[in-house]
């Protein structure tokens, strides 16, 4: 079982990943071998157990206004709402 912020962790792991694929060429040797990694990481992101901590208590966040970044804010708005 993973916590949220392992299960978040790992796909911006497949995300580094993504993003070293595509600046290699299809003709590097590591190319598939980075597929076949990237495939397997998103399985087990699949496959993997969550804890449910962070959903069942979700409307005490709700409460308080946090967004994702798990800081509380008190207008209500996040960082991407501000202007």
């Amino acid at each position: 079982m993973h916590t949220v912020k392992q299960f978040l962790d790992k796909i911006d792991s497949v995300k580094l990943m993504a993003d070293k694929l595509r600046k290699t060429p299809p003709s590097d040797g590591s190319y598939a071998n980075q597929i076949d990694n990237i495939q397997a990481d998103c399985l087990l992101l699949a496959k993997g157990k969550v804890d449910k901590e962070f959903f069942t208590n979700i409307k005490d966040y709700e409460e308080h206004n946090y967004d994702y970044s798990g800081i509380d804010h008190a207008d209500g708005m996040s960082i991407n709402e501000k202007k």
